[in-house]
């Protein structure tokens, strides 16, 4: 979504230079385990 950008752009702004791969593929991994979580936890619920 919309978010998801603006949140990277805002946490990258307070990591330096040297962290900004880590940050980068811990986003990356948040966003992949929320797209599987995601839909299996409101299937549940609804």
């Amino acid at each position: 979504g919309i978010g998801m950008p603006a949140l990277q752009a805002m946490l990258s702004r307070q990591v330096d230079e040297e962290r900004q791969g880590q940050l980068q593929g811990s986003l990356a991994a948040l966003t992949s385990l929320t797209s599987i979580v995601g839909p299996l936890l409101f299937t549940a619920i609804y």
